[in-house]
């Protein structure tokens, strides 16, 4: 049995989730870059999304803000694919058949993962 592929309407990187876990807990990204013993500025190149979350990176941020390195793992790597798929629906104008027929699914997902949380959930 085949499922639906999910065409995404952007890709969120884990750096803009970062940002956003940092502006929660009103870290400064300097002080965070100093807990993690790195510059500020690779920090910010990743917060920028101009760099992948490496699963060593991922472990420190674990270490300084207590989320799982999986979770920042996951996150990048759902990045990864979100781009492909959309890049690949942009250099491939016949999907919008497969759309229409059904067998492929355009989805609008929240820019922030933390957008759903306290939400209820009907089944």
């Amino acid at each position: 049995m085949f499922t639906k592929v999910l065409v995404p309407t952007s890709a969120t990187h884990p750096g803009t989730l970062l940002r956003d876990e940092l502006e929660y807990r009103a870290i400064d990204t300097h002080e965070l870059a100093a807990w993690m013993k790195m510059e500020p500025i690779e920090l910010m190149v990743v917060m920028d999304g101009e760099k992948h979350i490496t699963a060593e990176f991922a472990m420190k941020l674990e270490k300084m803000l207590g989320i799982d390195a999986y979770y920042w793992l996951r996150t990048q790597a759902k990045y990864d694919i979100d781009t492909l798929r959309i890049k690949e629906w942009e250099n491939n104008p016949g999907l919008l058949n497969e759309i229409l027929s059904g067998s492929m699914v355009v989805v609008n997902e929240p820019k922030s993962t933390y957008a759903n949380l306290g939400k209820k959930v009907t089944a």
